[in-house]
């Protein structure tokens, strides 16, 4: 019988999310090695990295650290976050130190050792990397010039080494800067010895927390037991939830461009053997993930990430009468028509916008109530969710603007949109169990802010403008002439809101490979070790991250992401015998940005049958994937088969690049649309392959 060797927590998917406090006590009912979560991401776009600002709101993210602490306390296991403040820039790492501080104290925390693992790189570095043509680009955009560098603010992601480091040095508790999400969870299994293949399988899997579970939330806690047959098993604490083969494997392809291969500092992680299995009804293993050596075609590398200010922007949002509608251009962003995506509903397709609206006596409480509402809205899970990536697409970031009311309160708003049917049908039962968890977990958020969330639809249109310049009066002028030309066609309606001043407009600069491996282990990434006891840090010195080799060298497969798993051109034979809907053939059907410049879809089918009848149609091939989606055959990365968990993935270059000025959807949440709305013919009688699951 295999043994238990290591035991670890995801808290959530990202520190501010909010996770119940009993979901981790159920989580540390036996062995604890380590309690983590990644703290921050790209996602939410490139404000946060050129502000130096936290996504989430502070008291979310103070309570889930509390909690957290509170837990290593307890257990004596190390505390690690990473990406820490959002973006992991030098200003948001140091924000999360203030927070700490304040939870360190409170909790009267004693003789601690805390290591700051930092990651922003001087922009002159960078620039002279550029000078020797040794960045590498990671797809299409963004341009290159020394001007956009030199006003950026520049992290890299750091891989295991750093973290590993700052763990045989004693440290229980860790903050990163900017850090590769996996890494977080991989570094303490590869210190201990286990396998890099499945330390790096189980690192994507936990790093969005219960998001993998069925259903899924980043709002939840999630637990890996990993033994010493090289097999580890995923086990939700929340009783609510369940581990599924399906869901553990379809979380495997989640924010990925290729279902088999995914790519890191160190090496590659090569899923095309792994094996999901049951152990129960609620519990899932995997076996068989292998990594491999950083080598030819993937080098040894760091992903530089770099935002710039764009400039001032301002925003209105019109709500109009459904009879005015045709009179509003084209390219204009109006929710109930192409408010998610730049093409306009088509047939009995609906788009739905859901504007969020607070008002209060203080800024910082309609502030914080608003973001409340949204970051559950878009990612609470419900029975039968199949766009797991994300409920509903905000197109600003910040997706929230923020203004004082004329009756003298404060006010703000998140503007955002879906176009998933199956949303739609549990609409009313998200948004009763959002206002819940409200209740419950920040009770004084709803008490200091009233709310309404409004639906804006093609009976009821609303317009969204915005309005980007880095003069004040030119931007003004601007945007009263785009706001001039909407209510000479159309009379807005007493809910409008015209003229608001939003953050400043940010642009990613950099998002490219740095592959100078002696750059990378003499300079990137410092740690600073203190002592703590309370709010009192007292520095005791630093070092350099250590580094050595991991992974599998002179390996023989395939790991080309552009042909392993590519799905063929292979006409059917026969004539069709009636076809299918898709959306009665999967359980999950998403799209989510694989960085800022990729756009992915996951299929994951009902079963092996479903499968094989979508692949046998020839539906998802590469150019019938561009003919579907309406893209340059180019634009398509590839379409790809998963056997292992019967799931297609496609992948295209995304048409903008992520948060660009013209944005719809930040996430890349809700482009699914086309796709849920296929029919599959069916051309014969699929006899289903044996399957894993």
């Amino acid at each position: 019988m295999a043994k238990l060797v290591y035991r670890v927590v995801s808290a959530c998917g990202a520190l501010g999310y909010g996770f119940p406090r009993e979901s981790l006590q159920e989580s540390l009912k036996g062995r604890i090695d380590a309690i983590i979560s990644d703290a921050g991401s790209m996602d939410a776009g490139p404000y946060y990295l050129g502000t130096g600002e936290e996504y989430f709101e502070r008291e979310a993210v103070k309570a889930d650290y509390r909690h957290m602490v509170e837990a290593g306390l307890s257990t004596g296991a190390p505390v690690i976050l990473g990406s820490c403040g959002m973006a992991g820039g030098n200003r948001n790492l140091d924000w999360m130190l203030e927070v700490a501080k304040e939870v360190f104290a409170e909790l009267k925390v004693k003789d601690a050792k805390v290591a700051v693992i930092r990651s922003e790189i001087d922009p002159e570095v960078i620039i002279r990397e550029l000078r020797q043509d040794a960045l590498r680009t990671t797809g299409v955009g963004p341009e290159l010039s020394e001007e956009a560098l030199r006003e950026s603010t520049i992290v890299g992601q750091m891989g295991i080494h750093p973290l590993i480091t700052a763990l045989e040095s004693g440290a229980q508790y860790i903050f990163a800067g900017r850090a590769c999400d996996i890494a977080l969870f991989a570094s303490d299994m590869i210190r201990r010895g286990i396998d890099a293949g499945i330390a790096y399988h189980v690192g994507h899997v936990l790093e969005c927390g219960a998001l993998a579970c069925d259903p899924g939330s980043p709002s939840d806690c999630l637990v890996a037991e990993v033994y010493d047959d090289n097999s580890a098993v995923f086990i939700a604490p929340e009783i609510g939830r369940r581990c599924t083969p399906y869901s553990i494997a379809a979380h495997s392809l989640y924010e990925e461009s290729h279902p088999q291969l995914q790519f890191y500092p160190e090496g590659i992680l090569v899923m095309d053997q792994t094996e999901f299995f049951a152990r129960d009804s609620r519990t899932t293993g995997i076996r068989n993930s292998k990594f491999v050596h950083a080598a030819k075609p993937w080098p040894w590398s760091i992903k530089l990430e770099g935002a710039r200010r764009l400039g001032k922007r301002r925003v209105s949002l019109i709500h109009i009468d459904a009879a005015d509608l045709s009179k509003i251009p084209a390219d204009v962003l109006v929710y109930g028509r192409n408010g998610v995506q730049s093409r306009a509903v088509e047939g009995d397709e609906r788009e739905l916008g859901i504007i969020v609206e607070t008002s209060a006596k203080t800024l910082e409480d309609a502030e914080t109530l608003a973001s409340l509402l949204t970051h559950y809205l878009i990612h609470y899970g419900y029975p039968g969710r199949k766009a797991t990536a994300g409920n509903i697409a905000y197109p600003p970031s910040p997706n929230l603007v923020s203004f004082q009311r004329e009756d003298g309160l404060y006010g703000a708003i998140v503007p955002s949109g879906t176009r998933d049917p199956v949303f739609f049908a549990n609409y009313k039962k998200v948004k009763a169990a959002v206002i819940k968890l409200i209740e419950t977990e920040f009770p004084d958020a709803l008490a200091a802010a009233d709310y309404r969330i409004i639906d804006a639809d093609a009976e009821h249109p609303a317009v969204l403008l915005r309005t980007i310049d880095n003069d004040s009066e030119r931007l003004a002028t601007r945007h009263a002439e785009e706001v001039e030309a909407i209510v000479r066609v159309a009379k807005p309606l007493p809910s409008s809101h015209l003229h608001l001043d939003a953050a400043d407009a940010y642009a990613w600069s950099l998002y490219h490979l740095l592959l100078n491996e002696e750059l990378i282990k003499k300079t990137l990434f410092p740690i600073t070790y203190f002592r703590a006891e309370g709010a009192d840090w007292v520095k005791e010195g630093s070092e350099r991250p250590r580094y050595f080799d991991i992974g599998i060298t002179g390996y023989n497969g395939n790991v080309d992401d552009r042909t392993l798993s590519l799905i063929a051109d292979a006409p059917p034979q026969g004539a069709a015998h009636g076809a299918q809907r898709l959306l009665d053939m999967a359980v999950v059907i998403r799209s989510k940005d694989a960085g800022i410049n990729r756009l992915t879809f996951d299929i994951v089918f009902n079963s092996a049958a479903d499968y094989e009848t979508a692949l046998r149609s020839n539906v998802f091939y590469k150019d019938s994937v561009a003919d579907i989606l309406q893209l340059d055959p180019e634009r398509v990365v590839g379409s790809f088969f998963v056997d292992t968990c019967n799931a297609i993935k496609i992948s295209i270059d995304r048409p903008n690049i992520s948060a660009s000025p013209d944005e719809r959807d930040v996430f890349g949440a809700q482009q699914q649309s086309r796709i849920e709305r296929l029919e599959i013919p069916v051309y014969a009688h699929p006899l289903a392959r044996a399957s894993a699951l």
